[in-house]
């Protein structure tokens, strides 16, 4: 039941292209955990971007800039609600003083509740 994947370029040593063959083969290696859908999220230009679509990884192209450091993924199996209402896949976006995204493994029992009290 879904699969988190993702690399940090700590010490900037890796190109784009490299970074770029990473993310989509450990994207695709995750398929395993969920075909449901896929995404990514990483910081541009300080800005938070989310790119996440109802389609198994190697279905998807997941493009960013070469020069991001650290990409988070996520492949999904739907267990609670439905993949084809793209909010309901990952990552999701948060805030809490500034955007971050935020995905997870397995299920969140009580996540109406937390919608409730805490928005």
């Amino acid at each position: 039941m879904c699969a988190l994947f993702g690399f940090l370029d700590y010490g900037k040593k890796i190109d784009g292209r490299t970074k770029k063959k990473l993310i989509q083969a450990l994207s695709i290696a995750c398929e395993a955990r969920g075909t449901d859908a896929c995404g990514i999220s990483y910081v541009k230009n300080r800005e938070l971007v989310i790119y996440k679509k109802a389609k198994p990884a190697h279905k998807l192209l997941l493009y960013f800039p070469g020069s991001v450091t650290c990409v988070i993924g996520h492949t999904r199996m739907a267990t609670q609600g439905s993949q084809k209402f793209n909010e309901n896949n990952h990552p999701f976006e948060g805030y809490a003083d500034q955007a971050f995204a935020l995905a997870h493994k397995g299920v969140l029992y009580n996540d109406r509740t937390l919608r409730t009290t805490e928005k």
